[in-house]
């Protein structure tokens, strides 16, 4: 009698009006990615993921089991079901990590902000990304699939569409691995001279390598090849909250107010300690995962993307992200006289994406040139800053120039940011440059980390042993760093002892390799995997 329902239910499982619901199987089976071995297919499909499949394949099964005709609501409830496993299978390969059930509910929390990354998403898509709504939709108009031998020719192209596509992201990441080069020529410095303005430049998901070939009047930015500045996490609230504070923060996915650092922070050691007026101007808003609650309370005065909207009107543009930059240049212009010296932070927003410019129009199909030419307008307005600066303020002033993160175009197979621990997210610029002696000092390695640390022992002249192994304008400078993909576990990395280390957790394999993500090995030896591992996760 078992055998005769399970019979039954293959021989209706197999019957054409189930066309849909067997393509579907094909994606949630092999839509991802990663390798195609087991471990990499169980970290892509979650429990979320596999939830989201089986209501979509009993809502299939239950309507189509109808005798009758089945309502418009409820064509349009599973013809949505699909869409979104579709989706959500999509946003898993673009940023090659899985969805979790703490990530739809971020998502959720924010759907206003993220309402505008969609476009920006959808770019990212290649051809077999849309296959499945080709397919949807021409099951929707046509009966073409009831025939087996149809059905059996559009699962072969879309398994050729993918083949190809997996082929060619391996082969650009074996491109840009080639590409990649070893240079070192580093300088290191003793002190920052008393009463010194510092003005700390924060640009939006601009990797090292991105802005080498970049001109500017004043800075020579090709003097960043061959260094290694590195950030824990490649989020930005998460980022600018280590360079204040020096703790990495791995633990969480946002500023958590029971954690927060009010009292051991660098704004708060320079008006305490050395006098200096703080102030922070960022052109997004900090009304976002938990900005809004620390920064105010560590800072004088925060100028934000919603303070500057109400206070310049309509004079500057904006976007889903941020504004146009300049506003930074023209509140410049209005900053008080100096009466003792001052810490400002300024927070840029034009390279996010979808990668926005304010001179001309920035509508290139290619997101890369897109972001180029907003990184080219950043670099002349940081031209335009020093230019201010130079001629408003008497004293000497320290401009550092760093990034939240970095960037992904493709490199691994990674897009933007967030879920990726190679040298494109996590590698960013770093400098020191003084305006009135001319000079440039770039560290050979540093990381955010021990940023607060450095700026400390700079000012206070400290020189004992114990403050040089975390000041890393110091020959005596060590790093050790432990890394984490942003509300995933994709990835975790080490930098310790001159080496880079990636865990991969789809698949299981521990990589080393050089600080630029050359000579990139598997570490097969199981004692010291256990080893690296232990450490990677302390």
């Amino acid at each position: 009698m078992f055998n005769l329902k399970l019979n039954d239910l293959k021989t209706k499982l197999l019957s054409p009006k189930y066309r849909l619901l067997q393509f579907v199987l094909v994606l949630f089976l092999f839509h991802f990615p990663g390798e195609w071995t087991w471990k990499s297919w169980r970290f892509y499909h979650s429990s979320f993921i596999q939830i989201l499949f089986g209501f979509y394949c009993l809502t299939e099964y239950l309507l189509i089991s109808k005798e009758s005709r089945i309502s418009v609501f409820s064509h349009y409830f599973r013809t949505s079901l699909y869409c979104l496993l579709v989706v959500c299978l999509n946003y898993q390969w673009i940023f090659q990590t899985e969805i979790r059930f703490s990530l739809v509910t971020y998502a959720f929390v924010h759907s206003k902000d993220l309402l505008f990354d969609i476009v920006s998403f959808i770019v990212l898509w290649q051809p077999v990304h849309y296959f499945p709504f080709l397919y949807l939709t021409i099951n929707q108009v046509s009966k073409i699939f009831k025939s087996q031998i149809r059905f059996g020719f559009s699962l072969l192209i879309y398994f050729l569409i993918l083949w190809s596509t997996l082929s060619q992201i391996e082969e650009k990441g074996h491109e840009v691995r080639q590409r990649n080069k070893n240079q070192t020529v580093y300088r290191t410095l003793d002190h920052i001279p008393e009463n010194t303005n510092i003005v700390m430049v924060v640009l939006e998901g601009v990797s090292r390598k991105h802005i080498l070939e970049h001109k500017s009047r004043y800075i020579d930015y090709s003097k960043l090849d061959g260094s290694h500045f590195f950030i824990p996490m490649p989020h930005t609230s998460k980022s600018l909250y280590t360079w204040m504070t020096g703790d990495p923060g791995l633990a969480s996915t946002r500023i958590e107010s029971e954690n927060m650092d009010l009292d051991f922070n660098l704004p708060k050691y320079l008006k305490n300690s050395q006098n200096f007026r703080t102030e922070m101007w960022y052109t997004q808003s900090i009304y976002f995962e938990g900005m809004e609650q620390y920064f105010p309370k560590i800072f004088t005065s925060v100028w934000d993307k919603t303070k500057f909207e109400k206070e310049y009107k309509d004079q500057f543009a904006t976007f889903s992200w941020g504004m146009d930059d300049n506003v930074i240049l023209s509140h410049l212009k209005f900053f008080p006289k100096e009466e003792s010296p001052f810490f400002l932070l300024i927070g840029l927003s034009q390279t996010h994406s979808p990668y926005f410019t304010a001179s001309k129009e920035n509508h290139s199909p290619s997101k890369l040139v897109r972001y180029q030419n907003a990184l080219r307008e950043n670099i002349d307005l940081i031209d335009q800053i020093i230019g201010v600066l130079s001629s408003k303020l008497e004293r000497e002033t320290l401009l550092i120039i760093t990034s939240d993160h970095g960037e992904s175009f493709g490199e691994e197979g990674a897009q933007i940011h967030n879920y990726s621990l190679y040298n494109q997210e996590i590698d960013v610029p770093f400098l020191f440059y003084f305006l009135k002696t001319n000079q440039l000092y770039v560290p050979k390695l540093g990381s955010s980390i021990h940023f607060k640390d450095t700026m400390l022992a700079l000012l206070s002249n400290d020189n004992n042993e114990t403050t040089k192994t975390n000041q890393f304008y110091s020959n005596e400078y060590k790093l050790q760093l432990n890394c984490k993909t942003w509300n995933s576990e994709i990835q975790r990395g080490l930098i310790f002892e001159g080496k880079k280390y990636i865990f991969h957790n789809d698949t299981a394999i521990l990589y080393e390799m050089d600080l630029d993500d050359s000579n990139r090995v598997v570490i097969t030896n199981q004692i010291k995997k256990k080893l690296v591992l232990k450490k990677m996760y302390e």
